[in-house]
């Protein structure tokens, strides 16, 4: 399958779905201010999450 064939037809709701977790987790690095060990630990649990996420949004998007 080549990448306009997948374009064209990928599942859109997943990609919609992708894309809002991606904001929400982006945004919430955005606005933590580390005052604290609790606040570091969400950063750093956020920052893990989002990379985790890109790795799978790669899949997607190659289709596999």
């Amino acid at each position: 399958m080549n990448i306009s064939e997948f374009e064209r037809t990928k599942p859109r709701e997943t990609h919609e779905a992708f894309m809002n977790v991606k904001e929400k987790y982006e945004t919430l690095l955005k606005e933590t201010v580390i005052m604290d060990e609790v606040d570091a630990a969400r950063v750093e649990i956020t920052s893990q999450f989002l990379k985790d996420l890109k790795k799978i949004y790669k899949k997607f998007l190659t289709g596999l």
